[in-house]
């Protein structure tokens, strides 16, 4: 099973309530307030989201000129220098306003795992980070911290289809998972395109996007897609197939999320990564990881 966060009641008790600090769910306490120079500051190394908007810091520096910075940052010594573990925007729009440097409570010894955790909780407290950024976050804790997805889903509360399926996105090309995080597709419709019987989801996600169909349209266009390359594929491989068995077919590739054939009466499914090989064992058996 895996490993809860340190302090009793798990990641979804700690998102449900955001008045909890990470001083509540770790073992040391940062020291009191104090100046840190800027220059001194280095990004958390495991901050998930990817992208600040240049208007939203560009406000709150304005903000700190006005009325200065309201709450400390949280940063945790590191190689004589600092990382920051909770305010990064702060620390950014801080630069912007031309502050040389920032009210801070520091850790002595915090550790990565903690840092990790508080920066993917942090992030999904506010919802800002994008589809992208949250499967990216979700994959950090599966591979870096021993959770599964069921763990995962508990702590998070969330259902295990819903981690599950924000972690297939992360099998789409990147060049679609950049237009997911654009906000110029929406994960419900990039969904859509998951099916292994799509031989181009960058072309049909273009295609979403360039006529602005919904999630719902996406599905019908996938549909169609799916079907002519299923007709193409069951001339090549088994025109045996009846409907039935397709039917479960397409059921295991959408509980497995990966490519699933029948082929002389045996069942295959694919696999192009630990990660496929370890989600395929948590769905048969949950306990197994």
């Amino acid at each position: 099973m895996g490993k809860k966060a340190m302090g009793g009641g798990g990641l979804a008790s700690i998102i449900r309530d955001h008045s909890v600090s990470i001083e509540g769910f770790t073992a040391e306490k940062p020291g009191d307030a104090t100046k840190i120079l800027l220059e001194q500051i280095d990004a958390n190394p495991f901050q998930p989201r990817k992208h600040f908007k240049e208007e939203s810091l560009l406000e709150l520096a304005e903000s700190i000129k006005q009325h200065g910075i309201l709450e400390p940052v949280l940063l945790r010594k590191n190689a004589g220098r600092y990382q920051i573990v909770s305010g990064e925007r702060r620390v950014r729009a801080a630069k912007l306003a031309g502050l040389s440097e920032i009210e801070a409570r520091v850790f002595d010894f915090l550790s990565n795992k903690t840092m990790a955790e508080w920066a993917i909780i942090e992030n999904i407290q506010r919802e800002d980070l994008n589809p992208i950024e949250i499967a990216d976050s979700y994959k950090q804790l599966l591979e870096n911290h021993e959770y599964t997805h069921e763990d995962l889903a508990a702590r998070l509360n969330k259902s295990r289809a819903a981690v599950t399926n924000s972690l297939r996105l992360l099998n789409l090309p990147k060049q679609v998972q950049e237009w997911i995080g654009e906000g110029k597709l929406s994960a419900g419709a990039a969904r859509a395109l998951l099916s292994p019987n799509i031989k181009n989801p960058e072309k049909a996600a273009r295609e979403i996007i360039e006529k602005g169909l919904s999630a719902r349209e996406a599905e019908v266009l996938a549909q169609k897609l799916e079907k002519n390359s299923g007709s193409v594929k069951k001339n090549k491989v088994d025109s045996a197939v009846s409907p039935d068995m397709q039917s479960f077919l397409n059921f295991l590739q959408n509980a497995f999320g990966t490519k699933v054939e029948c082929k002389k009466n045996a069942i295959i499914i694919y696999y192009s990564s630990y990660s496929d090989l370890t989600r395929i064992q948590q769905s048969i058996n949950p306990r197994a990881v």
